[in-house]
């Protein structure tokens, strides 16, 4: 009984280290279950029938992406990706593990994209582009490393900034801004976490306004500081340790620079 329960934990404990994306994938095991057909052009991307439109927008964005992540984050992908597309939310759900409610999501070196992107096909690419970010990421510092040195809101602001918004809700930026004002808003942490289910946020901001928030706050930082923008995230490539690597480029703590944001948007 007590190797069983041992199988057990280990077996959860592994799923969720091998979270990549925006969404926690809670479970694999139905990866079997579905039947997929490899884009003649493009091996890299697989898709559920139905699911066709989808694939082809990827193959037309998948090399843009890559170029723009690398190019944005200071670093290479390592190992090959593979896009899974998918006709419909449920069978999305049922593979992944997650509710159908989300976009997209990524796990290892595979991103899954919801059949909900065949209503939305002008947001293929930034949905492509955010998973990506994770990947290329979590394949440099390893995904154990990924999860517990970088924190959650810097890993979603950084997807969304990289893939020009992919991942944020669209026309959030009033209600954004406004939340912020009113001192509702996530939480600038130093450290990730090995196990990310929870958004840390010092008031109930939901997802889609962490999403927006720390979209909101990576903007800035690369708008307003990019030179020293740019050396955190060389830092952040070769390994270094988040809060010093922070500190090190930017001159000031994260704290400061987060409050001093926050003013800013008083003049918005």
């Amino acid at each position: 009984m007590k190797k069983l329960l041992l199988i057990i934990i280990v077996f959860v404990t592994l799923v969720f280290l091998f979270m990549g994306g925006c969404s926690i994938i809670e479970s694999r095991v139905a990866h079997w279950t579905t039947d997929f057909n490899v884009l003649p052009s493009d091996s890299r991307i697989l898709y559920e029938d139905g699911a066709e439109k989808v694939a082809d927008e990827v193959s037309r964005d998948l090399n843009k992406a890559m170029k723009a992540v690398e190019s944005r984050q200071f670093g290479q992908f390592k190992e090959p990706v593979k896009i899974y597309c998918f006709a419909t939310p449920e069978s999305f759900s049922k593979f992944s593990g997650i509710p159908g409610k989300a976009r997209g999501a990524s796990v290892g070196n595979e991103i899954y994209l919801s059949g909900l992107m065949l209503e939305l096909p002008d947001e293929v690419y930034g949905m492509v582009g955010h998973e990506l970010s994770h990947v290329q990421l979590s394949q440099t510092l390893g995904v154990i490393s990924f999860n517990r040195s970088i924190p959650r809101w810097f890993r979603e602001g950084l997807a969304i900034y990289v893939s020009d918004g992919g991942g944020a809700p669209r026309n959030y930026e009033k209600e954004t801004i406004d939340m912020f004002l009113q001192g509702k808003y996530f939480i600038p942490e130093v450290e990730g976490s090995l196990i990310n289910r929870a958004l840390k946020t010092n008031a109930p901001i939901g997802p889609r306004m962490f999403y927006s928030q720390s979209g909101m706050f990576i903007k800035y930082l690369a708008n307003t500081y990019p030179e020293n923008f740019n050396t955190f995230l060389v830092g952040i490539q070769k390994g270094k340790q988040f809060k010093e690597n922070f500190e090190e480029s930017f001159g000031k703590s994260i704290a400061y620079i987060f409050q001093s944001f926050i003013k800013t948007l008083t003049k918005a």
